[in-house]
């Protein structure tokens, strides 16, 4: 079987039977430039909107509006205004102004008792820092 695939491959030669005309890749691309039409291309110059130009300066200016915004939140949520642990755990001791906050619905009795106690763990903690600088 090999030797008539070698025969038949003998017989056939190296030949491809196609054959590249002389110079045809070096001059293919004068070629095919002379055959496309001419065409003129119109340069229009670019100008940018207006707000195109702006918006950099309003992104920029919205940013910081809305950093000092929050800023400004966080400082009156943290300011001086809100009352003091002390002044708080003192007026909920009393029973008088406990029953009263249980009776408007601002807190049940439940919140009351809790936060009675974190005052307290506040207060000994911040008790237990002033005994140790003290010491």
């Amino acid at each position: 079987m090999k030797q008539e695939e070698s025969e038949i491959l003998k017989g056939l030669g190296k030949n491809p039977g196609f054959k590249v005309p002389d110079n045809y890749f070096e001059e293919f691309n004068k070629r095919m430039m002379d055959s496309l039409p001419e065409k003129k291309v119109e340069i229009i110059p670019y100008k940018p909107s207006l707000w195109l130009r702006v918006r950099p300066a309003v992104y920029a200016a919205a940013t910081i509006a809305g950093i000092w915004c929050m800023i400004s939140v966080f400082n009156h949520v943290n300011g001086s205004k809100t009352p003091k642990i002390g002044e708080i755990a003192e007026q909920l001791h009393q029973d008088d102004n406990a029953d009263e906050v249980i009776m408007n619905g601002d807190m049940s009795e439940y919140d009351i008792i809790t936060y009675q106690d974190s005052v307290m763990m506040e207060m000994e903690h911040q008790g237990d820092q002033l005994k140790k600088v003290t010491e």
